[in-house]
């Protein structure tokens, strides 16, 4: 911290990207995560005691700890996540969460570090992964799990800008008090500015390799690895709008990148255009909803997913435009009609997909991504509600009343859970049990926040 109270980076130690070949990468990786993975089946995180607001004190002070070097999910998931920030972490430095100052500083501390090791394993790699793994104190190596990622980048350009624009978070999700000042403003842009060849390449590769330049979507013919990362998908809806904010993102920080020719207008990125063309191939007019990915079965079947909600965190939808904004009223409409927010929101998926599942999960936790229920989706759906409930006031009570669940949740479990059956009760096989002191409860005080200033 300086003398004006600015948080300063600064380097202890080097850090070092080792190139193993990509089968001993995941090898060493898939081996560690599995040795937390089956203990934590067994051998489960206590329930931690006290009131709501202590339980997720709690949980800040383990997950939000500046004397790590990153921060991880929980404890099944000790590599580098890139996406995290971006997506289950998005809340990290909204300034109206907190329990002191001290809470805001540790988090505006490790999520500047996180960052900078992302950026530094990025420029060292040259290539995006969705996580790095340590394989020594200071050392690493990148793996996909279980494909190319399509919202690493992304994650990394979105901290970029929470890290440095003080109305960043506050601005795309409104509502609450303002309790902190952002510090990080100049270390930020010392990043942007370091690691601008790093990003610049980044992007333009990351576009040019997954977007097909006669459509301008996302092509059908590879997979890549998203925050659905257990299932197989043709040209999602999600990463469609990820590879258009990514490049939106980086657009606004001064990166510079080449958007596809058929989403350019006079030689230059017109991202309504793009957009436009996005919603053109999934908007689903009879089902009301945007489809799940480019399949004939999604397309045939009308198929729904759970993180259609990034169109809110990303701003793909414009909700002051009525026709976007009726879409959002109408994917809402299609959970509530299908139960998919009973009893609470919210669900990935209306039926398991075990067809389109990696091995693990096909065989050991076939609805782990299909008919469970998402801590992370459930708050994105309620954050919709609250956008919506000047709109509808009864979204407003809808969200309350759901958030109210969580909140029960929290106590019931002395944690914030990562998943939920079906039935509502923690996710469980015989092999894998959610993650119970997650930093992911930091998206429900954001909703909190949001909640509250709508009730002002």
């Amino acid at each position: 911290m300086d003398a004006k109270g600015n948080i300063q980076l600064t380097q202890k130690s080097s850090v070092t990207f080792y190139a193993l070949p990509s089968w001993l990468a995941i090898t060493i990786d898939q081996l560690q995560e599995f040795g937390r993975i089956l203990p934590g089946r067994f051998f489960q995180e206590k329930p931690l005691g006290g009131n709501v607001s202590q339980i997720i004190n709690q949980i800040h002070n383990s997950r939000f700890d500046p004397t790590k070097p990153y921060i991880i999910s929980a404890s099944h998931f000790g590599e580098l996540y890139v996406r995290n920030f971006g997506i289950f972490y998005s809340a990290l430095l909204d300034p109206r969460i907190g329990y002191s100052e001290k809470d805001w500083i540790n988090r505006e501390r490790v999520g500047l570090q996180t960052v900078a090791l992302d950026l530094e394993l990025l420029k060292q790699s040259g290539k995006e992964y969705t996580t790095f793994t340590p394989i020594t104190p200071h050392g690493y190596v990148g793996v996909n799990i279980y494909q190319q990622p399509s919202d690493s980048l992304f994650a990394l350009l979105w901290t970029l800008h929470s890290l440095t624009e003080p109305n960043f978070i506050t601005s795309i999700f409104p509502g609450g008090e303002v309790q902190y000042k952002l510090q990080t403003i100049d270390s930020g842009k010392k990043l942007i500015s370091n690691y601008n060849k790093s990003l610049t390449s980044g992007v333009n590769q990351y576009l040019s390799e997954v977007i097909d330049p006669k459509t301008g979507l996302i092509k059908k013919d590879i997979l890549l690895s998203s925050a659905r990362d257990q299932i197989k998908r043709q040209s999602s809806f999600y990463d469609n709008v990820i590879a258009w904010s990514t490049a939106k993102l980086a657009t606004s920080l001064g990166i510079s990148i080449t958007c596809p020719t058929v989403s350019q207008t006079n030689n230059s990125c017109d991202f309504d255009k793009w957009k436009q063309n996005i919603i053109a191939a999934f908007w689903d007019k009879n089902a009301g909803i945007f489809l799940d990915d480019l399949s004939e079965e999604s397309i045939d079947n009308h198929i729904y997913s759970g993180d259609a909600f990034i169109v809110t965190s990303t701003q793909f939808l414009d909700l002051t435009n009525p026709k976007e904004r009726e879409m959002l009223v109408k994917e809402i409409g299609y959970v509530q009609n299908h139960n998919l927010d009973k009893p609470f929101p919210l669900f990935y998926a209306t039926e398991d997909q075990p067809n389109k599942l990696y091995f693990f999960n096909k065989y050991f936790a076939t609805s782990y991504m299909g008919q469970s229920i998402w801590s992370h989706w459930g708050i994105e759906y309620i954050k919709a509600l609250v956008l919506l409930s000047s709109y509808n006031p009864q979204y407003l009570t809808n969200a309350q009343n759901n958030l109210q669940k969580y909140a029960q949740n929290i106590q019931k479990y002395g944690g914030y859970p990562e998943l939920y059956d079906k039935y509502g009760k923690i996710f469980q096989t015989s092999f894998y049990r959610s993650l119970l002191h997650t930093g992911w409860v930091i998206n429900y005080e954001e909703a909190e926040n949001m909640i509250k200033g709508e009730n002002k």
